[in-house]
């Protein structure tokens, strides 16, 4: 069977000047925890509505359906800026006879808590903030990207799907909800200068894309983590093979080169020797040993050894999270 939440569908709020709160938002989670769950648009929990809900322009709350249980609703407006209520245990109740309505908000229209998006654009998104590495929490927390309490839904959402990559500071607690409500900060996740990847496997099975590429932080299979490197510097076990045409400039040693005479003296060697060597005409062996001496040689080495750029054109912007 198939119950809702009693007074909540179909209900119109109003702002301060008796105006309809257009946009509130309604929040359902699983009894006393921060775990979203999932409300229809039909008795027979097939027509999945968006998370969160979404009032009308009138400032009512469309028709809902949920499994029979508990749950927690929290309701705020559409900037999340206030809080209507927050009951952590509400029974669903009924069992309904009619089909709620179809119409309104598509959910494949709405973006939901923890989407990311990315715009070539600067600066703070009404709704959204930043994957910069910051902090989030409550309007006494002491965040430094957002202090507000239109955080709670995405530090809920970031505590439990990316405990290793938002640490919450002081330390993580028993659940989300602890933490919130102890008024720490939760780090939002850091994509500064990195653009994105798909994590190996993706439902699907494992690939070797990503093997041998660093690993900066996490793993090639989790998501979050980040992986590769902007500036390389190359290993001699990288570079194509290749050859110089000198040596490294090292001076060989003093040496000599032997030489054998010839058996019949004085067949190397004709002509008159005077001073200061042999007269015009004369002729010498070659091979005669020669002195103590060494060769010096002159390096042709060329390159710096320095880094070369791993980056692709990238054009730059903002990846913004929903709150």
């Amino acid at each position: 069977m198939a119950g809702t939440l009693f007074g909540i569908p179909m209900s119109q709020r109003v702002d301060a000047n008796g105006d309809p709160e257009v946009g509130w938002l309604l929040y359902i989670y699983q009894a006393n925890t921060s775990t979203p769950t999932t409300s229809y648009r039909d008795t027979a929990l097939t027509l999945i509505q968006p998370w969160p809900l979404v009032a009308d322009s009138w400032g009512m709350m469309p028709a809902f359906w949920l499994a029979d249980g508990s749950y927690r609703a929290r309701g705020t407006t559409a900037d999340g800026m206030t809080v209507f209520f927050d009951e952590a245990n509400i029974l669903a109740i009924g069992g309904s006879t009619t089909t709620g309505p179809v119409t309104g908000t598509d959910p494949n229209a709405v973006f939901q808590v923890g989407d990311l998006i990315w715009l070539d654009v600067a600066g703070p998104r009404a709704g959204w903030v930043r994957d910069n590495g910051k902090y989030i929490g409550s309007a006494t927390s002491g965040a430094d990207e957002r202090a507000n309490d239109d955080c709670q839904p995405l530090f809920e959402f970031l505590w439990l799907n990316y405990s290793g990559v938002c640490p919450v500071v002081p330390s993580r607690g028993t659940n989300a909800l602890a933490d919130w409500t102890a008024n720490k900060r939760l780090q939002l996740p850091d994509k500064r200068g990195f653009v994105p990847g798909g994590v190996d496997g993706m439902g699907n099975t494992a690939t070797t894309r990503y093997n041998g590429v660093p690993v900066v932080s996490g793993d090639q299979f989790t998501v979050g983590s980040v992986l590769g490197e902007a500036l390389h510097t190359l290993s001699n076990a990288e570079m194509p093979q290749h050859s110089h045409t000198g040596t490294t400039g090292i001076q060989s040693a003093d040496h000599t080169h032997p030489y054998t005479p010839p058996s019949t003296a004085g067949s190397g060697l004709t002509g008159t020797i005077i001073a200061g060597g042999l007269a015009p005409g004369s002729q010498i062996q070659t091979g005669i040993q020669s002195a103590d001496h060494h060769h010096t040689f002159t390096s042709d080495n060329s390159g710096s050894s320095q880094w070369h750029n791993n980056t692709q054109y990238t054009v730059l912007g903002t990846f913004y999270r929903k709150l």
